[in-house]
Formats: structure tokens, C-alpha cells, sequence
């Protein structure tokens, strides 16, 4: 290859590194290095690049190394000082792709990569899908809502039936967390597709001490087919309708007459 030749792929290299890079919001460490490799293999040979020219450039890289990792180190601090409070985020349901802002309390973090994971009840949040740290304290409005959370309430629920009425009950479950839903707050109880989100107007108390809810239980259903079927797990709560009592467990509703063991 000539050398008009080498300057031309080099040139087309460079460019599409340089580009590559101005699709990020940020250069980091690994683009930087290989743009100076890429200077470096298609320098010009009769008339290299210069000692102190190169030097200069690793002196960049490093100082870029370790702001970089200052970053992250502040990250995973800021991260670790949440433990324990409560945070408003970003939640993207999986499921529906719906996006909601929640708040609950900061149970555990952990690292993805470099990337700090919250754990938030039976969720788990990246820091930037943090909106800001909740002092409760200050909360005037539903300062309440925030206090049950991670304790197990009653309230009143409403949904609607197979004949499109509204049937009501009353639920008995432990508040995972708390939904703001144009300024009112909702919390949410149970997991899975059969949670519920009731409006915090409609709790009637802390229970002190839950009847099942909470407790390791173990049922024996029978489908419409009569095949017969054993569910365990945690209780997470209780529905009593007029119809009878039902209680979710592991995605499943089972009757209360069909518990076997409860520990």
C-alpha cells in the first residue's frame, strides 16, 4: 500500500472513530485509547508524531481514568447513602411498558457492571431512575401513606366483576409501596399481575398483629376439571368479599376454607 494510500484509509479510520465518538454524551476511557491507537497506526512515517505530543495525550487519558473512576466511586456512595430512606423514581412495568412514579424505601443496593441497582421493595431501580430522596418529615398531605409502608393495613377495595358491577371488599396486606397518582397517594399491595392499588383514603388502620397475611401457608385447590392442585408460599394478602374469604399466594387466589397448614 502507498503511502497516499495509507493516509487515505487512516484518515477514513479517524473519522469514523471521531464520529463514533460524538454519538456519546460523553468520551469515555476505552474510545479514548483507541483513538490515540489509531493515530499512532496511521501516523505519517516521514513525519511521526512527536514524543511530547504523545505524552501529552496519555497524560489526558489518565487524568480522563481517573475522573471517571472518582465518578463511579461517588455513585456507588450516593447509592449506599440511600439505604434506609425513602426515594421517589421512575418505575417501567416490564409488562406494559407503562411508567409510573413511586415511592418507597431503598432496602439493599447491588452493582450491575459499574451501575449502582436499588433494591425497593420486590423491585429494583437504577440510580438514575431516582427523581429525589423523601424526608417524610416534610410531607404535609399524605405523610401517612409513607408511614405504612412495609406494614400490613386494611383497607377498602373496589373492582369490577364478570357482570361489569363494582364488588367490594376488604383487603388485609402488607404496603409495598406508595403510587403518587395526580397528587393522591395510592398504595400498592401484592405482587405480580393480581397487585392492587388502593387509594390510601380508603385504608382503615395499621393492623397490629396480621392473621395470615405474612405467614407461610400451604392450600389444596380443585380446578374446574376437578383436578386437584397443592399451593405454598407467603400469604401477601387477604380478600374478604361477601362471597367469601380468598387469599393470594404465589399469583393464585385460594379459599380460605382450602388451607391446610399455616405456619
Amino acid at each position: 500500500m502507498s503511502i497516499v494510500n495509507s493516509v487515505v484509509a487512516a484518515d477514513s479510520d479517524y473519522l469514523k472513530l471521531q464520529e463514533a465518538t460524538k454519538t456519546q454524551s460523553e468520551m469515555d476511557k476505552d474510545a479514548f485509547i483507541n483513538l490515540l491507537v489509531t493515530q499512532m497506526k496511521y501516523q505519517d512515517p516521514m513525519e511521526p508524531m512527536e514524543n511530547t505530543e504523545m505524552l501529552a495525550q496519555l497524560a489526558q487519558f489518565t487524568a480522563l481514568e481517573q475522573m471517571l473512576n472518582v465518578a463511579q466511586t461517588n455513585q456507588k456512595q450516593l447509592a449506599n447513602s440511600m439505604i434506609g430512606k425513602y426515594v421517589e423514581y421512575q418505575y417501567i412495568d416490564s409488562i406494559s411498558n407503562q411508567t409510573t412514579d413511586e415511592v418507597g424505601k431503598v432496602d439493599y443496593v447491588k452493582l450491575s457492571g459499574d451501575t449502582p441497582i436499588l433494591g425497593i421493595g420486590d423491585k429494583e431501580i437504577e440510580l438514575d431512575k431516582v427523581y429525589q430522596v423523601v424526608d417524610t418529615n416534610n410531607i404535609q398531605t399524605s405523610s401517612t401513606a409513607f408511614d405504612v409502608i412495609d406494614k400490613t393495613i386494611q383497607a377498602k377495595y373496589a373492582e369490577k366483576g364478570t357482570d361489569g358491577k363494582d364488588v367490594e371488599s376488604v383487603i388485609e396486606g402488607k404496603v409495598l409501596s406508595v403510587e403518587m397518582d395526580k397528587n393522591e397517594p395510592y398504595v400498592i399491595i401484592g405482587t405480580g399481575d393480581k397487585s392492587v392499588k388502593i387509594p390510601f383514603k380508603n385504608s382503615q388502620g395499621i393492623i397490629q398483629t396480621p392473621s395470615i397475611t405474612g405467614r407461610q401457608i400451604t392450600a389444596t385447590t380443585v380446578d374446574s376439571n376437578g383436578n386437584s392442585e397443592t399451593v405454598s408460599g407467603e400469604a401477601e394478602y387477604i380478600k374478604i368479599t361477601s362471597a367469601g374469604t380468598e387469599i393470594y399466594v404465589n399469583g393464585k387466589f385460594v379459599n380460605f376454607t382450602d388451607i391446610k397448614t399455616v405456619k
